[in-house]
């Protein structure tokens, strides 16, 4: 592409150089003359909007900390003090008739059956890494020899566990896998 002698490229566009010139002139004629600056805010001035900073001191004054507190007396959220029957109680989505289901110990690890059942198995063990060597280290924890999802009727069989230190605890599944017999025949020479 190809431009006459003279003009220049201006973020996208083609400017001559005398265009831009004028353009500069114009500029320095309207902004930097603080006559017209002062015209121009005067000839405004009942029209322009309130600046931040008398923002900011109204809203600070006595009198728009007052304005400002009845706007928002009176109001709260759209549902304060409603009675809603149709979603509440028995017809609430969620809504359990037999209490006792609200939860199942039997499919929650954190649960009071299982908190009894490592007790049982770390009880058993002496409360010692079954692996017990120089690398021990870190808290005791119960292991299931043969997994929580895949043996859900061994979940709590103590037998079915082991107590390891946090070193020797398996951390991926092929490792678990890999390890079971091993664990079982631990376990084993316990009983």
């Amino acid at each position: 592409m190809t431009f006459q002698k003279g003009h220049q490229i201006n973020k996208g566009r083609i400017a001559s150089v005398e265009t831009r010139r004028k353009l500069s002139e114009r500029n320095k004629k309207l902004w930097g003359n603080p006559e017209y600056r002062k015209k121009m805010s005067e000839a405004h001035k009942g029209q322009t909007p309130v600046g931040l900073r008398e923002l900011i001191a109204y809203n600070k004054s006595e009198e728009g900390r007052k304005a400002t507190s009845e706007r928002s007396r009176g109001k709260s959220a759209w549902n304060v003090g409603r009675s809603m029957p149709q979603i509440s109680g028995k017809n609430h989505y969620s809504w359990i008739e037999d209490r006792t289901k609200l939860k199942d110990d039997s499919r929650d690890r954190g649960g009071q059956l299982h908190r009894e059942w490592s007790q049982s198995v770390k009880n058993r063990d002496g409360w010692k890494c079954r692996i017990s060597n120089q690398d021990c280290s870190g808290r005791l924890e119960a292991h299931h020899i043969l997994g929580w999802t895949d043996h859900p009727e061994l979940r709590y069989e103590v037998n079915n566990g082991i107590t390891l230190c946090h070193f020797h605890h398996p951390r991926k599944r092929k490792d678990e896998i890999r390890l079971s017999p091993y664990f079982s025949s631990l376990v084993a020479k316990a009983n």
